[in-house]
């Protein structure tokens, strides 16, 4: 028998699954008021589990930004697509184009960036050089905007 409770996917590549925000604030308190709640997160354990009344999906724990930033993200959009929630909720840059991708589906896509990363990317200090950061602040800020608006 196929549920009939409203159901929603949070999707992040770069918090704990265990994070306060994301897991205590947003999706117990989600499935306390009785949505299906389903949780996309880095965990070292490879089988989704319950928690809180959560259904967290384990993906692979990165090995460094790069990996986060591809592989990851496209592990994550690709259980995203298969939980088939009726909301999704990205909380990471690096998943503006799996929210694109979501939002192409027909699915109701929330972007909750919690800080300004167009602004943040002038502090990466892994990125080489001063001119480097801020052509690639300029066109993620671009990015962004655009991504938003659709």
């Amino acid at each position: 028998m196929e549920s009939t409770r409203t159901s929603v996917c949070h999707i992040t590549t770069v918090h704990a699954w265990n994070d306060i925000r994301i897991f205590r604030k947003e999706c117990a308190s989600l499935a306390k008021l009785g949505y299906d709640v389903h949780l996309i997160a880095p965990v070292k354990d490879s089988k989704d589990f319950i928690e809180n009344e959560v259904v967290v999906h384990p993906i692979a724990m990165p090995a460094n930004r790069l990996q986060r930033m591809f592989q990851t993200a496209k592990l994550a959009v690709r259980k995203a697509i298969d939980i088939n929630a009726d909301i999704y909720h990205v909380h990471d840059p690096e998943l503006l184009p799996a929210a694109l991708k979501l939002r192409k589906l027909g699915k109701k896509v929330v972007y909750d960036a919690h800080e300004n990363t167009a602004a943040s990317i002038y502090d990466k200090e892994w990125i080489p050089t001063q001119f480097l950061r801020t052509a690639i602040s300029n066109w993620f800020e671009r990015y962004e905007q655009k991504v938003v608006r659709q």
